[in-house]
């Protein structure tokens, strides 16, 4: 797949109305940080285009707001989700046992995120293209320990979920972060936040079963699933 400027606007505008349903298809406050993904994936892509147009010889934004966009993008990539990912599907599991196992990669998730932002503010930010993508100079100083702490934040929590398409849309993620890492392991970060934007609409999926689901407990009266039993009439005199 070939990347571009024109591929991450299309991209960002792609997912955006994605995000937007899915936060409509919410029943509570507790799945807005999960439900919030589809749009901060579209804001990603959209922020990745701003890069692109500082590649190259003809420098088509300031300087400033190419180190601008690359800094919010890795921000976003590097701190934001391995520290939102596990903890969201932590708020929306509901099973206990399961909650307490994410405390694992939600734990990772922290401290790759704080490695993440010393990281950016301590080197020299920068984006180059590499293989019809980007590459982005932080990459190289990901280390074994780091990469297994961010597919556990990123990936591990949605794995224990108890929802079908959440554990759907954790295989899809660590499937596309393998890939990404064997195909272009240089611009790993940007060929897998791809990946990961466009498998968010199993996100979407899982709210619209989940508030179907409540629908039919809703209408069942006593929301067990059993049915309601027919109400009696006096019978006529």
């Amino acid at each position: 797949m070939c990347f571009s400027f024109e591929a991450d606007l299309v991209a960002g505008a792609v997912l955006l109305p994605l995000g937007v349903a899915t936060l409509r298809a919410t029943t509570s406050p507790r799945q807005w940080p999960l439900a919030s993904l589809p749009i901060i994936f579209a804001a990603h892509q959209l922020i990745e285009s701003v890069v692109w147009l500082g590649i190259g010889t003809d420098n088509r934004v300031s300087d400033q707001l190419f180190h601008a966009a690359i800094v919010v993008y890795l921000a976003i990539a590097q701190v934001l989700l391995p520290a939102l990912v596990p903890a969201a599907a932590w708020l929306v599991e509901r099973d206990r046992r399961r909650r307490q196992l994410m405390l694992l990669p939600i734990g990772a998730g922290v401290m790759t995120a704080a490695w993440f932002a010393w990281s950016i503010a301590t080197h020299d930010v920068g984006a180059h293209e590499s293989g019809n993508a980007l590459a982005y100079d932080t990459d190289i100083h990901i280390g074994p320990w780091i990469t297994t702490g961010y597919i556990l934040a990123t990936c591990g929590a949605i794995l224990m979920s108890s929802g079908r398409y959440l554990f759907a849309f954790g295989v899809a993620n660590v499937i596309g972060l393998s890939l990404a890492a064997l195909v272009a392991y240089e611009a790993v970060t940007s060929v897998w936040c791809v990946y990961a934007a466009f498998s968010s609409v199993l996100l979407l999926i899982h709210f619209r079963a989940e508030r179907a689901g409540q629908a039919a407990r809703s209408d069942s009266g006593d929301g067990s699933g059993a049915a309601r039993p027919p109400a009696r009439h006096p019978a006529p005199n």
